[in-house]
């Protein structure tokens, strides 16, 4: 078998590559007997998902791919490479132009063109497919002026199939009876397919196509305009550039090179114009019909053009010359930008700028060469990717109205803050090396902080606190409909309620005024709103404010899904609250937190709704106060030790002095193993914060609050893959000063995430008092069993009617049930259960029956007579 050969995809984590690269690896483009390694090239923030792609390309075990190398380095991607297939660049949106596409792309092919030059074998073939792919080309073969220009070529195959399919479909045969259709000029709707020279094999003989369509009107009308039109259509109707048909031609174009046309067929390419037969102005990337043979092509020569075909040549040829020399101005401003840069930084020039009717040749002499070329190419592409996100977000800001342009104004600067940081992400957070346990007395012992005892005058310190409740989420994961904290938990109460329970009991025991306060989304705000009235007359008084609504992104350009700000209809599950580490920056947009420091509040305590552990600590609070001004705590982080289940959760470390709270994802692959270990990381986050208000009016102010970005993969229902950029409020504890952890009894985490939790905290295991749980003296353990229910059991709705009660679990250690599985009356459940109906089979626990370490398998109904 042959020696592999090296074949670079660039954008790999694209919808274009993921269709494309499993035909390469299987033999469909370079041959069945040719092993070849794969390198895919994405930027920075694409790595997690080029992960994907390559675990996949593994799992297909193809026996020709000998290796996969994902990468954001342009050393490792460009290097002795045989074949560039060059995907990667700014995607085409609908709306756009091309002269938005040209000036996102010319810097980023240039960067392209010139690690070719530095890296590639002198023998590579490269292929231009990100648009517009004509100049493109150009602007990358320009870049490389070691590798011949013979060696560079643009995609418009796909409009090549495109006209073949058409002519196909209008005469009733298969795309390949339709031969030798040309593609003239550029990949836009300028492009002129040509039927003048096609052969067309009906009922196994070769007719011109006017013979074979018998439609001159159509072919010279129509047909012309559908081609041209195609990739626009796509985008309309998919709101996506074309992946699948891209892909299919991007094979047939290197297919084609690498192994020739047969005699006397051509195919079209964009190709180097410089002496071709035709008159179409050098110096351009132009598509021409080609013949290959031994990996060269060459332009066929001698077919007549009538004047029909010279006009609609000569039209997509001056389109080509514009964009050149667009691209020249574009490039000159880099020249600009950089010669002042460097003024500015070392006092050097740049020799004048090319002018727009000078030779693209001057172009890699005049730009300086990077010795870093990757770097060059991420910043261009960070900076087209801002760019573009700006003009994105102002669109969709024109769609605005009223108070809510405002509101989606301050909304879209913190999402331009995040996605700035986003763009700079360069892998993991955090270096293992430099990772270091906390020291002893920044994590407190719960028991150290109870020691100290309560003062007298506690509701002092109550008057200085806010609770604030994350209240964003819904219902769904539970199958329930509107915001989560409206599900009934226990006896009919719901856990909005008990938090208003808790907080009145507060302030009717102390005299306190403690307020509540619900940070909604906008899934959640108008149903939490109306249920609000029924808290009119309680102690308790209630505010709201809204975290912001951000747009779901493309997960192939990085750029905005929605097309207005409407957040209903077609536009509903296009955006999205980006995680509760945005209550900051909400928090202090809305005038609330300003408006409950000047009613002499200091401290907020936040816990999520459901977590009906985080109740207020008057112990936690009073530690808080009571600390001297110098050295006055900003931050205190609830922590509890780790069991088995809590493996994955975040846990406090030392990092550059300070403390910091390390989550999974920052975890380097290498080192994931070590952080669950539960000797080593032995507390979990409860995400129970008590927060300095007065801090978080500084940080803001400041611009200093830096928290670490979550990327959030999704697919829509209609299959779009997009990705949502969120953080942890948790994460902000770096930022504060004299952050503490205390590490609290399991107690005071008791989230409701599943109908599991939920069976839990509505069984005998708890008692209810003033909205407060309490674990039941008459337990003699004080760890809760571990339960789990199936899937029969996963929505509300569905697992009320699987229990007539709820089962005495006071000596329950253990329970799976599984399957179509109900309970009678006061069922009684000790040690461990396991309960498990077979598909088809059903189990009915009869009415008093008390299970004791059993496992109950098969079928079982017990009916009354």
């Amino acid at each position: 078998m042959a020696e592999p050969i090296r074949v670079l995809v660039t954008g790999a984590a694209g919808q274009i590559a993921y269709s494309l690269l499993y035909s390469i690896a299987k033999g469909d483009v370079f041959g069945k007997d040719q092993p070849l390694v794969l390198l895919l090239l994405d930027i920075t923030p694409m790595l997690p998902v080029l992960e994907g792609v390559v675990m996949e390309l593994q799992d297909c075990a193809l026996p020709l791919l000998r290796e996969v190398i994902p990468t954001d380095k342009v050393d490792v991607a460009f290097k002795d490479l045989d074949a560039a297939i060059l995907v990667g660049s700014m995607p085409r949106r609908e709306g756009m132009e091309r002269k938005d596409l040209l000036k996102a792309n010319v810097a980023i092919f240039k960067s392209q063109g010139e690690a070719l030059d530095k890296y590639a074998k002198k023998t590579v073939k490269v292929l231009v497919v990100g648009n517009p792919a004509n100049t493109n080309c150009l602007i990358a073969a320009k870049s490389a002026p070691s590798i011949p220009k013979e060696n560079f070529s643009c995609l418009t195959r796909l409009d090549h199939n495109r006209a073949c399919s058409q002519v196909a479909v209008r005469c009733g045969i298969s795309a390949n009876g339709v031969k030798n259709m040309i593609i003239w000029g550029n990949h836009s709707s300028t492009q002129y397919p040509d039927v003048h020279h096609c052969k067309v094999n009906v009922q196994g003989k070769d007719v011109t196509a006017f013979d074979a369509v018998k439609d001159d009107a159509w072919l010279k009308g129509d047909f012309i305009s559908t081609v041209q039109q195609r990739g626009a259509a796509v985008i309309k109707a998919r709101k996506l550039s074309s992946a699948m048909s891209a892909a299919k031609a991007i094979c047939d174009h290197m297919r084609d090179i690498w192994t020739g046309t047969p005699e006397g067929e051509f195919v079209s390419m964009g190709v180097y114009s410089t002496g071709n037969p035709y008159g179409v102005p050098e110096d351009l990337i132009y598509s021409f019909p080609v013949s290959i043979k031994d990996k060269t092509w060459k332009i066929v020569e001698g077919l007549a053009i009538n004047d029909f075909s010279k006009a609609k040549m000569d039209a997509t040829a001056a389109e080509l010359v514009e964009e050149r020399d667009t691209a020249v101005s574009f490039l000159e401003e880099k020249v600009g930008w950089l010669e002042r840069e460097t003024r500015r930084c070392s006092g050097t020039t740049f020799s004048s700028s090319p002018t727009a009717s000078s030779s693209l040749q001057s172009l890699s002499k005049e730009l300086p060469s990077n010795s870093n070329g990757m770097a060059q190419f991420q910043e261009v592409m960070r900076q087209q990717l801002e760019s573009s996100m700006h003009a994105e977000l102002e669109k969709l800001l024109g769609t605005a109205k009223g108070a809510e342009a405002e509101v989606s104004k301050k909304d879209f600067e913190g999402f331009r803050k995040l996605f700035h940081r986003f763009l700079q992400v360069k892998g993991p957070s955090v270096e293992w090396s430099k990772i270091n346990r906390p020291p002893e007395d920044s994590i407190q012992p719960y028991d150290k902080i109870k020691a100290k005892g309560l003062p007298d005058n506690i509701a002092d310190s109550l008057n200085k606190l806010v609770v604030v409740k994350l209240n964003g989420g819904l219902g769904t994961s539970m199958g329930c409909k509107g915001p989560k904290s409206l599900i009934s938990v226990r006896n009919e109460n719901t856990f909005l309620d008990l938090t208003v329970q808790q907080i009145e009991h507060l302030n009717k025991t102390y005299n306190a005024d403690v307020p509540l306060v619900l940070m909604n989304s906008f899934n959640t705000d108008e149903d939490t709103k109306k249920i609000l009235q029924k808290y009119t007359h309680h102690r308790v008084k209630i505010h709201t404010f809204n975290q912001s609504s951000y747009p779901r992104l493309n997960k192939e350009s990085l750029l905005p899904v929605a097309n207005d700000m409407a957040m209903t209809g077609e536009n509903a599950d296009v955006w999205y609250p980006p995680g509760h580490g945005d209550i900051y920056a909400s928090f202090y947009n809305s005038g609330l937190l300003e408006q409950l420091i000047a009613e002499g509040k200091e401290y907020i305590f936040v816990s999520n709704i459901d977590n009906l552990g985080a109740t207020v600590d008057l112990y936690i609070l009073n530690h808080l106060v009571s600390q001297p001004n110098g050295k006055r705590c900003e931050f205190i982080m609830e922590v509890t030790d780790k069991t088995r289940a809590d493996v994955k959760g975040g846990t406090l470390i030392q990092y550059d002095g300070k403390l910091r709270l390390l989550e999974i994802a920052q975890v380097p692959k290498a080192h994931v193993d070590e952080f669950k270990s539960v000797t080593k990381f032995k507390i979990f986050n409860t995400n129970n914060l008590w927060i300095s208000l007065s801090a978080i009016k500084r940080l803001q102010e400041q611009n200093a609050m830096d928290l670490e970005i979550i990327v959030n993969p999704k697919t829509l229902d209609g299959g779009l893959n997009v990705i949502q950029l969120e953080t942890a409020v948790g994460a902000a504890i770096k930022c504060f000063d004299n952050a503490l952890g205390i590490n609290v009894p399991r107690s005071r985490f008791l989230p409701v995430k599943t109908t599991s939790d939920l069976l839990l905290v509505m069984s005998n295991l708890y008692s209810l008092e003033a909205g407060s749980l309490t674990m039941s003296e008459r337990r003699e353990f004080p760890t809760t069993p571990h339960v789990k229910l199936g899937s029969s059991f996963t929505k509300v709705q569905e697992y009320v009617t699987r229990f007539e009660s709820i089962p005495d679990m006071l000596e329950l250690d253990h329970l799976t049930v599984s399957g179509d599985v109900t309970f009678g009356k006061h069922v009684s459940l000790k040690g461990t259960v396991i309960i498990i109906a077979n598909h088809g089979d059903r189990i009915d626990i009869p009415a008093g029956s008390m299970l004791e370490n059993k496992i109950v398998s098969g079928n079982l109904r017990i009916l009354d007579h």
